[in-house]
């Protein structure tokens, strides 16, 4: 997982150095860190862009550069007061939800408090940036989608501590802060603006993208359900569909977004988002579906000599634990990022077949 994401970040950074012009690299990186600060910023990061080029030496370059950055990750915000309220009412709301799972379900006492924190830090994220965000009906449309994913997500794993408490028990607590890594970058992706604060325009191509996450995400959730809903309810829930359905819908959705607003990375965003928005769905439908299962039974050799030294007092908090460890790893953090991957070949598909068509149009 650690190479998968730092293979990702290098290669996000060199195709975005890639899209600039020359020089070194403090000089790209602060060209791309100009092109995507705020609008009423723009004019200072090419002055401060233009500046670097009277700073010599490389560890001055560098330092310089790192002043930029941090500009705008993290820039002043236009009313403290508002931040400083969401950074204490996150904090407050993180200490509550960790007293409150600490006093009902202990087990998930760890998971509240990383939660907690992760939420209200993106909130405070949120409010130091409101400027930026334009309210828009598909914009609110794909929040809905992912805060109910999320909820869904999260009212599914307190139902199973609740009726099976030794399936939650994380001792290490590697899975409790990787379901709340893992259902915070979905809610940051979803609600995130897409492009920069302009006028409020529906036939924009950042709603584009958006109506067409939300119309794959719909899809492949209505196929999850009747999945579901027709089958037999087994341990293995709807993890055998669930890679073939995710990627063709990927793959649709990002071709046509990106045929559709004739750009590449408006089809990968449109894409990874249905990707998301496609795994809260399904990780809530499988421990739903999981939890119907009235007789649990240990099926595979491996199973049942790991159960006799696990510990576990029943086998159905043996089969749950594995199956929410799976769910967690497999289809919250390495499934999107799979996806990814059709996502870039579908909007490389979408494009090219746009160009093919306007050059035929021409001809």
């Amino acid at each position: 997982m650690v190479v998968t994401f730092a293979a990702l970040a290098v290669t996000g950074l060199a195709l975005l150095l890639r899209r600039t012009g020359g020089g070194d690299t403090p000089a790209r990186i602060a060209a791309v860190a100009a092109n995507r600060l705020p609008a009423h910023r723009q004019d200072w990061g090419r002055a401060m862009a233009a500046e670097l080029t009277q700073v010599s030496g490389r560890a001055r370059r560098w330092q310089f550069v790192a002043g930029v950055l941090r500009v705008m990750l993290f820039p002043p915000p236009r009313h403290p007061a508002r931040v400083l309220a969401a950074a204490f009412g996150g904090l407050l709301a993180a200490v509550g939800a960790t007293v409150a799972a600490a006093t009902e379900v202990p087990s998930l006492s760890v998971f509240a408090g990383a939660a907690g924190l992760l939420l209200g830090g993106c909130a405070t994220v949120a409010a130091s940036r409101a400027h930026r965000l334009r309210p828009t009906v598909p914009r609110v449309a794909v929040g809905a989608v992912a805060l109910a994913g999320v909820a869904a997500a999260v009212a599914a794993v307190v139902r199973i501590a609740v009726a099976y408490p030794a399936a939650t028990i994380d001792s290490t607590h590697v899975f409790s802060v990787l379901f709340a890594l893992a259902l915070t970058g979905c809610l940051a992706l979803a609600l995130s603006p897409v492009s920069r604060a302009g006028p409020v325009d529906p036939a924009s191509p950042a709603n584009a993208v958006l109506w067409w996450a939300l119309a794959g995400a719909l899809a492949s959730g209505a196929g999850l359900t009747a999945v579901a809903v027709t089958t037999p309810v087994t341990t293995d829930g709807t993890t055998s569909l669930l890679w073939p359905a995710g990627a063709a819908a990927t793959l649709a959705v990002s071709a046509g977004a990106a045929a559709t607003t004739r750009n590449r990375l408006s089809g990968i965003r449109a894409g990874l988002l249905t990707a998301v928005l496609g795994a809260l769905m399904r990780f809530a439908l499988d421990l739903t579906a999981i939890l119907q299962v009235h007789h649990y039974a240990l099926t595979s050799p491996y199973d049942i000599a790991a159960y006799a030294h696990s510990g576990y007092p029943s086998v159905a908090s043996y089969v749950l634990s594995d199956a929410l460890a799976g769910g967690i790893l497999g289809g919250l953090v390495l499934y999107p990022i799979a996806l990814l991957v059709v996502a870039f070949l579908g909007a490389a598909a979408g494009a090219g077949l746009r160009q093919l068509g306007a050059r035929r149009t021409s001809a």
